[in-house]
């Protein structure tokens, strides 16, 4: 089980405890090789690059999409709170707040020279921007940079120490209202929808490490079975790859809990999966990864098919492997080179740097 120890957090920067949560790191890992691969078939679809595969690439799409943000948010959340919260339960802000400055710092650093390279390719990409929309990242994110956006956000929100003495059953229901209003607005500026959404998922994360209320198989199963139920009814049979699952908001937020609390109870139980080494290294890199692999999935997508590689199944494999694998290695570099905190900590970084001097 866990040790109250301070983990590592998903979005990045060193531990300020010295034991890792195992089966945390590779839950980490397997949501972000869910990221990479949903993005390649986003890709490959919107560029109809292999439009014979185009329901195939549908059905990787909407499975991935009905889950992985949402179990990325619950991860935050737990290791939000196993982080930067103080034995008596309540938030540490100064450190919160560090670290608030550490995401926005690299929210810029990796949000702006992806901007500057959409705008760059021009037609090459599927989703482009112009230099306003990069002019604008501070109130706008560029895709996929909403998350880091919203995790700020989130961070912000949850340091209120009076939020968190609030009874949690009524937060629940709040945050599920929050969750289910926010389907039905479409606001383009501050990541305001996303945090909406996803305040549910972030708080249950925070939850399960206060309580670990959540250990019930037969309750995990149950809720499971449920939302495979739902995805199966509201599935898009037309493969509007802009809805995953279908119009109902609230299936759509019952089919990700249930998706997300079974993968959740399975990583924690089993442990050949927990202590799977390849999923525990992409977690260990999960911020770099996320923060990279688009310039790569992108760049293969249009480069694969002028050197002869049309296949798709060896295009995703392929894509797949080295958009995850570059930005593991330029992380090993950079610690090499003594400069990783640079790029994914800098306001640590250079706070150290000054007192070194």
């Amino acid at each position: 089980m866990i040790n109250r120890t301070m983990a590592k957090n998903l979005s990045g920067g060193g531990y300020t405890a010295h034991e890792r949560i195992g089966y945390i790191d590779a839950l980490k890992g397997f949501a972000i090789l869910c990221v990479v691969l949903g993005h390649i078939a986003d890709g490959y679809l919107d560029g109809n690059t292999f439009p014979e595969s185009s329901y195939m690439l549908y059905c990787i799409y909407n499975v991935i999409y009905a889950f992985h943000m949402p179990l990325f948010m619950m991860i935050s959340g737990f290791v939000y709170c196993t982080a930067y919260f103080d034995d008596s339960g309540l938030p540490n802000q100064k450190r919160i707040h560090r670290q608030i400055l550490n995401l926005v710092a690299v929210y810029f650093i990796f949000s702006i020279p992806f901007g500057l390279f959409k705008v760059a390719c021009g037609r090459l990409v599927n989703k482009g921007v112009n230099i306003k929309d990069v002019l604008m990242v501070w109130a706008k994110p560029i895709t996929p940079y909403w998350y880091l956006y919203a995790l700020i956000g989130l961070y912000l929100i949850f340091s209120i120490k009076k939020i968190n003495l609030f009874d949690e059953s009524i937060c629940i229901a709040i945050l599920l209202c929050v969750s289910l209003v926010s389907s039905f607005i479409h606001f383009k500026y501050f990541a305001l929808t996303n945090i909406m959404y996803y305040s549910i998922f972030f708080y249950i994360g925070m939850l399960y490490k206060k309580n670990k209320s959540l250990n019930s198989g037969w309750l995990v199963v149950a809720l499971f079975v449920f939302s495979v139920v739902l995805m199966a009814m509201f599935w898009d049979k037309a493969y509007d790859t802009g809805t995953a699952i279908g119009y109902l908001p609230i299936a759509k937020l019952f089919v990700a809990l249930g998706i997300i609390l079974a993968i959740w109870f399975v990583f924690e139980h089993i442990g050949f999966l927990s202590n799977n080494s390849l999923l525990k290294l992409c977690g260990k890199y999960s911020l770099e990864i996320y923060v990279i692999h688009c310039v790569f999935t992108a760049g293969f997508r249009t480069i694969f098919p002028k050197i002869g590689i049309t296949n798709v199944y060896l295009s995703i494999i392929f894509n797949f492997i080295i958009s995850t694998a570059i930005p593991i290695l330029f992380s090993i570099l950079c610690k090499k080179l003594n400069i990783h905190g640079l790029f994914f900590k800098p306001v640590t970084y250079i706070t150290n740097l000054k007192k070194q001097n």
